[in-house]
């Protein structure tokens, strides 16, 4: 039983050590290409935004947004017929 758990001990800290010693070094490797593939996405989405917004100089246009009608009811709930009750 003694044996077992120094058994057990000894892999646990040999394991740590060694998920502490890569944390260190590949950890900061892949936080640094998660943020330069995020800058690029935000870099082209960015540019994207801005060609698509290059109108002519003295053009006016007005954007409006689609009225919804009044009579959709699809987003109400059911409706539910109560009567007071006095007691």
């Amino acid at each position: 039983m003694l044996v077992g758990l120094l058994n057990f001990l000894f892999w646990f800290f040999l394991i740590s050590y060694i998920l502490k010693f890569l944390g260190r070094f590949v950890f900061p490797i892949l936080l640094k290409r998660y943020v330069k593939k995020k800058q690029s996405q935000f870099n082209q989405q960015f540019n994207q935004q801005q060609n698509t917004n290059v109108e002519e100089e003295g053009k006016v246009t007005i954007k409006t947004k689609p009225k919804k009608s009044k009579s959709d009811t699809n987003d109400m709930g059911d409706y539910v017929d109560f009567e007071e009750v006095d007691e």
